[in-house]
This record gives C-alpha cells, structure tokens and sequence, in this order.
C-alpha cells in the first residue's frame, strides 16, 4: 500500500471528511468503519412501518456522505456531532415520511407521470444515490471477501449496536468467542483495507 493510504488512518475525522469532499474513496472508507458502529446504535432508536433497521442503517450511511461533503472545518464544530445530526434528521424523515404514506387514502394516491414534477423540486440526486450505493455495495463485498463467516457476521451485529454477549446469544457462541472473531476481523481491515 501507498504511504499516502498508510496515513489515511492517522488523520482526524474533519480531516478525512474534507479528502471525501474531494473525492477521496479510501478516506469515506475510513470514516465508514469509524462510523458505523455509532450509525448502528443511532438506528436503533428509530422504527417506521415498511422500513427494516437495515434500512436505517443504510440511510445513515447516506448520511455520513452527506455530512462529509456539507462538513465546514473552518466552523470549529465537531464532526461527530454534525454527523450524528444529518443522520438523525434522515432517520426523523423516514420516520415521518412513512408515517405520512400511512395516513394517505388510497383515493389520494398519485400516479408516478402526475408526480413527476414534484420530484424535480426535491433536493433528490439519483446518481449520487447510486454512486453511494454501489460504494457501500464495494466495500461490504470487500469485507465478505475478507473475512469468515462468523467474522462478517459479528461485525455487523457489533456495528449493528449490539453488545457481546447479544450477539453471543444470536450466534449461539461465548461471549469471548464473539470478542475474538471481532478483534480477528478488526486486525484484517486494518492490515488489508485501513492500512
């Protein structure tokens, strides 16, 4: 790996959210790995009809994008704190916008061709949203490469929020077995991914 990579995980979050907003893909994979434990636990907190807590998760993500991208180093603010309000506030929009779906009477519903217009005035960038997604699709195929099953499968609950001995009881493992696939999988991404 480069020496520029090398020190990637060296750098603050404010200073890898600014590499982001120019473009920089292994700095949104750092930050992405910083982050998503804090995503998960974040989106516990929400449920909305239709909507999976992968769901949340994923719109966090979407979030963290954002974030990097609209983030102001010269406004001396926290970056943890600024992400954790744009992630919050896409969470409360899926939240109300489910909610909203749910009290719309079928006699009300739109067709997609008379709705049209109104999604050009929303603030929506569909290849940005792809190019997102395909992202985050790279990455998690990246770790499913990387690392074994039960690994993957720890990571993603200990991200998900959960504690050790939750996902021991999900795994039907110990507690120590979950502690030590996690701490395998975190020596690989940071030898192979995050070095």
């Amino acid at each position: 790996m480069s020496e520029s990579l090398k020190n990637l995980t060296e750098l603050s979050d404010a200073e890898l959210a600014v590499l982001v907003k120019s473009g920089n893909d292994s700095a949104f994979d750092v930050l992405t790995l910083r982050y998503l434990r804090n995503i998960g636990f974040l989106a516990n907190k929400y449920s909305a009809d239709g909507y999976e807590r992968n769901d949340f998760v994923q719109e966090g993500l979407m979030g963290l994008l954002s974030a990097c991208r609209t983030f102001d180093i010269a406004q001396k603010t926290s970056f943890k704190s600024y992400v954790d309000i744009v992630v919050e506030r896409r969470f409360i929009s899926i939240v109300r916008k489910a909610k909203a779906q749910k009290a719309v009477p079928s006699a009300s519903i739109v067709s997609l061709e008379e709705s049209t217009e109104e999604l050009e005035g929303e603030h929506t960038n569909p290849e940005e949203l792809m190019i997102a997604k395909e992202h985050f699709s790279l990455l998690f195929g990246k770790l499913r490469e990387l690392l074994s099953d039960r690994e993957y499968r720890v990571l993603m609950m200990y991200c998900g929020g959960l504690s050790y001995a939750e996902i021991a009881e999900k795994l039907c493992i110990t507690a120590k077995s979950a502690d030590n696939a996690l701490q395998r999988a975190k020596k690989k991404i940071s030898l192979h991914i995050c070095p």
